[in-house]
């Protein structure tokens, strides 16, 4: 008995050793986890209150050098290290500063501010992000409901092309806000589709779009949204069951009401031409079509509508005073026709044409020629040598040689003399000549040389807008008078004569098509013409060089494509020359005059159609255009206003046209010249 009992002793005396043992070797950070401590700070700097906790929990914290101030805490039990640590966060938290862990181990104490920005944060009051997907509200409106709740360190952001929502916060205020989005992203509408019978589906959206507007907003924003389906003539409504009750309601009223609605409906159109829409709508309801012109003045309807036939569903009439339609149909053949007209009654695009004509000329011409002429004592020619493509012809300063022995007052002598003169100024290149006396016979001659080379670059850029399908003409040029006939009457004593005005100059036909896929059918039809000349001395008509261009070519919008060209070479070679003596060897070149001409003449048409399709387009144009303009003055005249400008301010009373993304509000008078924008390059 007494030796059990000491075998039992030995043994709790080897665990109590043990025990001791295990203790002794356990580390100071399971001793730490075991031990709990009562917080009681009172107004201890925040720094001071870190290290404490550090040197409780057994951890490593970097603190921000903007880490300042003082805290507060107090704990009514004691609290084990992991509770402490809690505590210690929410109180960082509550003071604006958050802790990001570091690849060290260490933990970095830094303000809130940012905190979306930088890595996730540790603990219960850790800073996170999430994503939020939204299936039936879209990501803008979301973001906008949620963002108040985010607190001010956070961040909200919408993704619309994913319909997300990336919200950055706390973890306890994301978990609000997942609960609030959980309770807003469900679709609690209804899709109603109600045909009508009597009204017109676009009529009707349109009316309900301006009346479901919410106050002070836009049409389309209120809590029912509507569509028009016009091949069914049905209006698709969707929103919440109680308001898409109401508005099913007046939809039935007003189709109601146009079932007893008056037959008659005066149609003001916008932008097509009430003469070109009549005819149309005439065909669609069996109406003859009308031919007559209306009556001068465009007072009251047209006189030219056609009596209804039997059977007939309509009756249409056009008031060209107020460029209107007056439809005198049922109400079902009232919608059809107002479908009609509004996808026809539409702001039509237009077209700037441009075009460059170049053309380029080389001309030479060589001539080489000699006169003779003999003459006797008396003056009388025995014998002479003229060639008409001479310039300085020998007979008429012989002439005004042998006049000088006519009395002084002789008009004859003075008109020779001004024939010589005036063939002399007309001649080109070399002039040479001489004369003498053989017995009793006088003798002279004249040698005229010349080379002539001219050249030309002819560059005209004409260009017009015009709307898609309709015609433009321009010209820039001169009315020339032609003559076409001429009469003698009264014995020659009163000639009469007609004459003829020809359009000279740079003319331009285009009629644009624009064609789905964005190219344009072009209908050209390009014309240059100036005067050449007189045809001959003894005559005063004219001869017109003309270039002609007429064809149909398509182009992409704001391509460049060559409409046409013509390369021409012409070489003359023209030879007077005396028989037989021409063709004496040495001598020959004495008796005959050569001119040698060649002209070479190349001609090219340019096109480029540019699509005119908003407000926008032909305002960037205009304001385009207007400052090359602007600025060419400024370039002859640096130092003074541009008389655009002046003009515009001084007498329109408006601004300058500028590029759509520069006009933030609409021109007004009046204007102050210091103030006007400058050129845009």
């Amino acid at each position: 008995m007494i030796r059990s009992s000491s075998r039992l002793f030995g043994r709790l005396a080897a665990l109590m050793l043990a025990a001791l043992v295990v203790q002794a070797g356990l580390p100071a950070t399971a001793a730490r986890a075991q031990e709990r401590q009562i917080l009681n700070v009172q107004g201890a700097d925040i720094r001071a209150f870190i290290q404490d906790i550090a040197r409780s929990t057994g951890r490593t914290f970097i603190v921000d050098p903007a880490v300042t101030g003082t805290v507060t805490v107090t704990s009514d039990r004691p609290l084990t290290p992991a509770e402490t640590y809690e505590v210690f966060l929410s109180t960082l938290r509550a003071n604006g500063l958050v802790v990001i862990p570091t690849g060290s181990g260490a933990y970095r104490i830094a303000p809130a501010q940012g905190a979306a920005q930088g890595p996730a944060t540790v603990g219960t009051e850790r800073f996170s992000t999430e994503v939020f997907q939204l299936h039936h509200i879209d990501a803008a409106s979301a973001a906008e409901t949620i963002r108040p709740l985010v607190g001010p360190q956070g961040q909200v952001l919408a993704n619309p092309n994913s319909n997300t929502v990336v919200v950055a916060d706390f973890v306890d205020n994301l978990a609000r806000v997942r609960a609030l989005i959980a309770r807003i992203d469900v679709d609690r509408t209804d899709i109603v589709v109600i045909t009508l019978e009597n009204s017109s589906a676009r009529e009707i959206a349109a009316v309900l779009d301006e009346v479901l507007a919410p106050v002070g907003g836009q049409a389309g924003q209120g809590l029912v949204k509507v569509t028009a389906v016009e091949s069914s003539n049905s209006i698709v409504l969707r929103g919440e069951p109680a308001a898409l009750t109401r508005v099913q309601s007046l939809i039935f009223d007003l189709d109601q009401r146009a079932l007893t609605s008056d037959d008659v409906r005066v149609v003001f159109l916008e932008h097509i031409d009430a003469e070109q829409l009549l005819p149309v709508l005439q065909q669609i309801v069996g109406q003859a079509v009308s031919t007559e012109a209306p009556s001068a003045g465009g007072e009251g309807a047209d006189s030219a509508a056609a009596p209804p036939a039997p059977g007939q569903r309509a009756t249409i009439a056009r008031y060209p005073g107020a460029n209107a339609l007056v439809i005198s149909a049922p109400p079902e053949t009232q919608r059809m026709l107002g479908d009609v007209i509004a996808q026809l009654d539409r702001r039509r695009q237009q077209v700037l044409i441009e075009a460059i004509v170049v053309e380029l000329s080389d001309n030479a011409v060589r001539e080489l020629g000699v006169q003779w002429l003999l003459a006797g004592e008396d003056g009388n020619p025995v014998l002479a040598t003229n060639y008409t493509d001479r310039a300085a012809p020998l007979l008429s300063v012989g002439g005004a040689l042998a006049g000088r022995d006519l009395d002084a007052d002789d008009p004859l002598r003075d008109q020779l003399a001004t024939a010589a003169v005036n063939g002399l100024l007309g001649a080109n290149g070399f002039i040479g000549g001489g004369g003498g006396r053989i017995g009793d016979a006088l003798f002279g001659f004249i040698i005229n040389a010349a080379k002539t080379d001219s050249g030309s670059n002819l560059l005209q850029t004409p260009s017009l807008m015009t709307l898609d399908n309709e015609e433009a003409t321009i010209l820039v040029g001169q009315e020339v008078p032609i003559t076409t006939g001429e009469t003698l009457l009264n014995g020659n004593d009163n000639p009469f004569r007609t004459t003829q005005r020809q359009d000279i100059g740079v003319k331009l036909i285009v009629r644009p098509q624009i064609n789905a896929g964005g190219s344009v059918t072009l209908f050209i039809r390009q014309e240059v013409s100036s005067i050449n000349g007189i045809l001959s001395s003894n005559a005063n008509d004219l001869i017109l060089d003309k270039r002609e261009l007429e064809t149909t070519l398509v182009v992409d919008d704001g391509d460049i494509a060559v409409a046409g060209g013509l390369l021409d070479q012409n070489d003359r070679l023209s030879v007077d020359r005396v028989p037989v003596l021409s063709d004496v060897p040495l001598i020959g070149g004495l008796f005959r005059s050569e001119s040698r001409q060649r002209g070479r003449t190349n001609l090219m048409i340019f096109i480029r159609p540019t699509i005119i399709r908003s407000p926008a387009d032909a305002q960037r144009l205009t304001a385009d255009r207007w400052g090359y303009m602007r600025q060419e003055q400024l370039r002859v005249a640096p130092d003074q206003e541009p008389s655009l400008d002046e003009l515009l301010r001084d007498y329109i009373r408006t601004q300058p046209p500028v590029p759509p993304q520069y006009l933030e509000v609409a021109p007004v008078a009046p204007v102050d010249g210091d103030t006007l924008p400058p050129v845009q390059p």
